[in-house]
């Protein structure tokens, strides 16, 4: 069962078109990892599924249409953006931008009380966040930042969460450890993800499925083994031949 659906995808900046009749599905739970070259329209695709750029097409959550809808509308569908840069607010606590993430949940007692027991559920997964929760965001690690923004956004509880460039900066081990983490979120969760990446290697070890975008068109789809097995694709991503 397919949990996003996207049809047809036309989004651009202004007059300068970037995405070209984009189409893919992604199944409930699964991991789609989105390839391609920079400059290929990646973040483009992010930002479109999460209105933050004008569209043309059909996007589908489950029921919910999501194409035309505003960023907040999309958000309290559950989809949560985690944007190239981590787009933490630097002068709060960790803490405080952990509580940003579930902003869209109704003001009770029980909702406040259910926001403490998913800081616990991300302090599991990120256990370094909880001994800094009184910190400033701006003084964290490029790797802590990189993990407070996802736990924000898991503070969402999403259904689908997408991940643009989340090893950008960092140090290969920390690399592995983030990209560790996504996979058991997503196996212990059952969270929808699409996750932009250029570490080809470890978008596709957490991925089911992925696609290569190339000037604003995916040309090539398939399961993360086939595209890992493609020689096109092993040669421009991967580094090596088939």
């Amino acid at each position: 069962m397919s949990a996003l659906v996207v049809t047809d995808l036309h989004a651009g900046y202004g007059d300068a078109r970037v995405l070209h009749g984009v189409s893919l599905s992604v199944g409930e739970g699964e991991v789609c990892a989105i390839l391609g070259p920079n400059g290929a329209g990646k973040t483009t695709l992010l930002r479109a599924l999460s209105g933050m750029v004008r569209t043309r097409g059909t996007v589908r959550l489950g029921d919910a249409d999501l194409a035309g809808r505003s960023p907040d509308t999309i958000a309290r569908q559950g989809v949560a953006h985690v944007p190239e840069g981590r787009g933490t607010f630097m002068p709060l606590t960790v803490e405080e931008n952990l509580r940003l993430g579930a902003y869209v949940r109704p003001a009770s007692r029980r909702a406040r009380a259910e926001v403490d027991a998913d800081l616990e559920r991300i302090h599991g997964y990120f256990p370094v966040l909880k001994t800094r929760l009184r910190q400033a965001a701006g003084s964290l690690s490029g790797g802590e930042q990189q993990m407070l923004a996802i736990g924000r956004a898991l503070m969402l509880r999403p259904r689908l969460l997408l991940l643009d460039e989340p090893s950008l900066g960092l140090a290969p081990l920390v690399t592995r450890e983030l990209f560790r983490i996504v996979r058991t979120i997503n196996e212990q969760e059952r969270t929808t993800v699409v996750v932009v990446e250029q570490n080809a290697h470890l978008a596709l070890g957490i991925a089911q499925q992925a696609h290569v975008l190339e000037t604003g068109r995916i040309v090539l789809s398939g399961t993360a083994e086939q595209i890992r097995a493609d020689e096109q694709v092993a040669q421009s991503y991967l580094g090596y031949r088939v």
